[in-house]
């Protein structure tokens, strides 16, 4: 009998076995506690990766596995600010790595990182090559952010034209989408705009310079924070729920082509 259940918190072992045995995909959320300007709460990145991450999961229940999430992640950059929590790269990749080749241990074939958090993701990136070479090429392994999708992608430059290219950290989109969540928990009338000025300082700088945080910002915040809103958020939740539903649709149905050993 089909199991009816997609977290895997809430299994028992024997679900977990039969989810296994209906060939799910076993979505793994990842984030970090650190310091998200005076008016976001410190678990913004893995509160946002989980829930998004869950929510996408209820629209295919049948299709994934969410198990539960790694908290901690890599923002050395971030300390100056009292509450971030940093774990050194290679720490990281050996926690993350014995908790993907545990799932694949246990018969899982495909496995999603959703990553929430700007420098986990060169840290998974690896975490996910090594989780296909250490079981040969058996288990599939990939990680991403849960908002990199089209369907998030076109809403949020709808929303946030101002921004286009120019995101920065704990603005207005981080914010608007934790509004979008938890309203009650965000101080909006604490921030306050810090204009991204360097190019080489944005997030998507193309030669990018991870300098500590407290040199661009008193507060925390980089970027616009202004144009934030409750209804922007949940038009931001519900975008990347649909869209990475699409990603866990499709990587479920994926055919992985053989390896194939020339020597």
């Amino acid at each position: 009998m089909p199991v009816n259940k997609y977290l895997m918190g809430q299994m028992t072992w024997p679900e977990l076995r039969e989810a296994v045995a209906e060939g799910r995909l076993a979505v793994l959320p990842a984030g970090c506690i650190e310091q998200h300007g005076p008016q976001l709460p410190l678990d913004t990145d893995i509160f946002l990766a989980d829930e998004i991450s869950r929510r996408a999961g209820a629209l295919v229940p049948d299709k994934v596995v969410i198990v539960p999430p790694i908290v901690h992640g890599h923002s050395p950059h971030h300390m100056d600010f009292p509450g971030t929590l940093t774990a050194d790269p290679q720490h990281m990749i050996n926690y993350v790595l014995d908790v993907t080749l545990s799932l694949a241990s246990h018969g899982f074939k495909k496995i999603l990182i959703v990553n929430g958090h700007g420098s986990n993701a060169p840290v998974l990136d690896l975490v996910a090559r090594q989780t296909i070479l250490r079981t040969e090429g058996k288990t599939a392994c990939a990680s991403l952010f849960y908002m990199n999708s089209a369907e998030y992608e076109k809403v949020a430059n709808d929303l946030f034209p101002e921004m286009a290219g120019r995101w920065g950290h704990a603005d207005s989109i981080e914010t608007s989408l934790y509004m979008g969540l938890r309203p009650d928990l965000v101080q909006l009338e604490k921030a306050k705009d810090d204009p991204v000025t360097d190019l080489m300082m944005l997030g998507t700088a193309l030669l990018p310079l991870r300098i500590h945080w407290s040199s661009l910002s008193q507060e925390g915040i980089y970027g616009l924070v202004s144009s934030s809103s409750q209804e922007k958020g949940e038009k931001l939740v519900a975008a990347a729920v649909e869209g990475l539903a699409k990603v866990y649709q499709q990587f479920y149905d994926k055919v992985l082509p053989p390896r194939v050993d020339h020597h």
